[in-house]
């Protein structure tokens, strides 16, 4: 008990310093403690930009790569077997199909819905693992705006229903979102929730101690 009373001695000085110190350059706490917020706010933000700004490209390469494998295995397969080895532009064609996919999809649905995500824990103070059902919600909306804006420019094929777009959401984007979301979210997702339950296990720790202390035997 003696312990533990010397420790918060000490942080509690040591607070104290670190308030005059503030005080003494003419800086007040409460400014000092909303500069440092800020300033995370921005780094947090950066580092969010930088992950989905980044990740889309090594997608984009490593689809491409993927694509050629296959080609190449299929070429070879066809010469194997005497079949026929198939038209000059297949093999471009499956490259711009996904350099195209893959950056519509990336940065026009995964990344914003992300985003959404994000913003929504941070300023309800949620943990970041609740962005998942959100960012699902927001991917799916995002996806029905998508449809909506191929239809109405580019054919002119009727909407398809909300239920046709749901359908092809769970079957075609919902795995590819989970992989993207749990590579570019999920490390600091899974470190906010350890943080998280660091601090709540501090908390009741205090509440203990504080209890042993109002109550001596």
């Amino acid at each position: 008990m003696g312990c533990c009373q010397t420790f918060k001695i000490q942080r509690s000085r040591s607070r104290r310093r670190r308030g005059s110190r503030l005080i003494k350059s003419g800086v007040p706490p409460e400014r000092h403690s909303s500069n440092v917020d800020k300033m995370n706010a921005v780094i947090t933000a950066m580092t969010f930009a930088a992950r989905h700004l980044l990740f889309v490209p090594v997608a984009v390469i490593t689809g491409c790569v993927l694509w050629t494998v296959a080609y190449v295995m299929l070429l070879l397969a066809a010469i194997i077997f005497n079949q026929g080895v198939g038209g000059p532009l297949a093999y471009p064609a499956g490259i711009v199909a996904i350099v195209v996919t893959t950056i519509v999809i990336g940065w026009g649905i995964f990344a914003p819905a992300s985003a959404i995500g994000a913003i929504v824990c941070a300023l309800l103070k949620l943990p970041r693992l609740a962005a998942i059902p959100i960012v699902t919600a927001s991917a799916l909306l995002l996806t029905y705006l998508l449809y909506w804006g191929y239809i109405e420019l580019v054919t002119t094929h009727s909407m398809p229903s909300a239920a046709v777009i749901l359908k092809n959401f769970a079957i075609f984007l919902s795995i590819p979102l989970g992989i993207y979301w749990w590579l570019t979210e999920g490390p600091s997702a899974i470190f906010d929730a350890f943080r998280r339950w660091v601090r709540v296990r501090r908390h009741r720790k205090t509440q203990s101690e504080q209890a042993v202390d109002g109550n001596p035997h």
